[in-house]
């Protein structure tokens, strides 16, 4: 076959996804300070040669069990900050959220075989993952769940596979990121799939045992972690509706919202779909499909999980309809020759060189593309406390907590950070009612032993400070203020 000079469709998606990522760097930078934590920890492993399982990063709890199940994830975005600084956090995300899109348009296209459907359902996807791209270790669960799922689709059609790809997966997810639940939640649906197939007399027993093996065998490497089964206690930990209701990306989607109208779409043409291919559908697909979507309605950070989940199989439904057309099938050839992989690799590899080097340089220069926003973080706050450190336990706005961590620890403990679910509900209380400046919030101060506080200036709290006569107003600009008790 004549090699071809331009990439095939997979790649002209996932250079779409890799330079639109680029793009957004600095509003993903903007949304909240998880990656500040992350590169914490991931530099604390690198320098003393030990992974943490209790906290060291809280005043509040500190010494108390806090499971690193993510401290794989933070070591390799600690070192892409070390090479790169933030911009080589960003080109990393950038590239995991390309081999992500770059895999799902290959496994559409497996099921469907058609080149524009799998396109045309893959950008739908891909823009229903966008709304929670975020430089943190979940987007490496975004790529581990597609290839988990491929694989299972693979022991399901009887398709050549060792059982063994299964738990030395979930070895490295369970080291990766929380998501690794994901993995085990999508194998229950695919047996469940199995155990109807098998009463109607439909399923061999050998895909059955298979089945049943791989998630034994991966439960075993879901505890191969620094703190064992601790990882599973506190993934699942983060059961307050107190809690999920006060963070954007644990309540449930606004449908109203423009950014969440791809995942609409494509829940409905699911659901359109489905009904459409009801004699035909595979039952693990549906119990995946209705399992992904609740998920999905209950939290919007659960959006690009459906999207990934959903891709293959809704490309695979359409087109199966759509075949029966033959003026379709006449269409869709004329594409055909985007599905082939191409051997010229030119354009994207040429794209991730210049990249790296136009950030490499940037770096070697002293100068940063991508940087904290000092509109939505204390940057000048903390580079004054950097010159004048204070003393005794602090106080924080929550979503700054990961900042903090990243510029002042480990000479300053925090209040809180965004792990929430570490704190629990009871700590959380107290911090809104502190910040809020609410019943008996000078108790709480006290409490907490709280010396100074660096928050956001126009919080009730602030503006309770500062008419209070036994604390003083040490620094201030339009986005933080730092109060000292006298």
């Amino acid at each position: 076959m004549r090699d071809r000079p331009f990439p095939s469709a997979a790649a002209i998606l996932a250079i779409a996804a890799f330079l639109l990522a680029l793009a957004s760097g600095a509003q993903m930078l903007s949304i909240d300070s998880d990656l500040g934590r992350h590169l914490t920890l991931g530099k604390y492993i690198l320098e003393h040669r030990a992974i943490p399982t209790r906290d060291i990063f809280s005043h509040t709890l500190t010494g108390e069990s806090r499971p690193p199940y993510e401290w794989l994830s933070q070591v390799i975005f600690e070192i892409a900050n070390k090479l790169l600084g933030l911009d080589g956090v960003i080109l990393l995300t950038a590239f995991l959220l390309g081999a992500v899109v770059f895999l799902l348009y290959r496994y559409c296209f497996n099921r469907s075989q058609s080149t524009l459907v799998s396109f045309l359902v893959v950008l739908l996807a891909t823009g229903a993952t966008s709304i929670h791209w975020l430089p943190r270790p979940h987007m490496i669960t975004f790529l581990l769940l597609a290839v988990w799922i491929h694989n299972l689709e693979k022991l399901r059609t009887g398709k050549q596979i060792g059982i063994y790809v299964f738990p030395l997966i979930m070895l490295f997810w369970a080291n990766l990121h929380g998501g690794f639940i994901f993995g085990f939640l999508t194998l229950a649906a695919y047996f469940a799939g199995w155990l109807w197939g098998k009463w109607r007399n439909q399923a061999s027993t050998e895909t059955g045992k298979s089945f049943f093996l791989a998630g034994i065998y991966s439960l075993v490497a879901s505890v191969i972690t620094p703190d064992l089964w601790h990882n599973w206690e506190a993934v699942l930990n983060n059961r307050s509706s107190f809690i999920l209701s006060r963070t954007v990306e644990t309540m449930p989607p606004n449908v109203s919202d423009p950014s969440v109208a791809p995942f609409v779409i494509l829940l409905a043409l699911s659901v359109i779909f489905f009904f459409v291919n009801l004699r035909t559908a595979a039952v693990s697909h549906i119990f995946l499909l209705g399992g992904f979507a609740v998920l999905a309605l209950m939290m919007t950070r659960n959006i690009p999980l459906f999207a990934i989940v959903c891709a293959p199989i809704l490309s695979e439904w359409i087109t199966a309809k759509a075949n029966q057309l033959p003026s379709w099938k006449r269409f869709d050839e004329r594409f055909v020759n985007l599905a082939m992989p191409s051997r010229s690799f030119l354009l994207p590899v040429t794209l991730i060189i210049l990249s790296v080097g136009f950030f490499a340089y940037s770096h070697a220069k002293g100068r940063q593309v991508y940087q904290f926003n000092p509109q939505v973080f204390p940057v000048q706050a903390v580079d004054w406390l950097e010159k004048n450190p204070i003393e005794g336990n602090m106080f924080n706005e929550f979503n700054w907590g990961g900042y903090l961590l990243y510029r002042l620890w480990p000479h300053d403990l925090v209040f809180v950070d965004s792990q929430s679910d570490f704190y629990g509900e009871p700590l959380m209380r107290d911090y809104e009612t502190i910040l809020l400046a609410k019943n008996n919030w000078r108790d709480l101060l006290e409490k907490y032993q709280i010396n100074w506080a660096i928050i956001p200036a126009n919080s009730p709290l602030a503006i309770q400070l500062k008419q209070e006569g036994n604390w003083t107003t040490l620094y201030e600009d339009p986005t933080a203020v730092i109060f000292q008790r006298k």
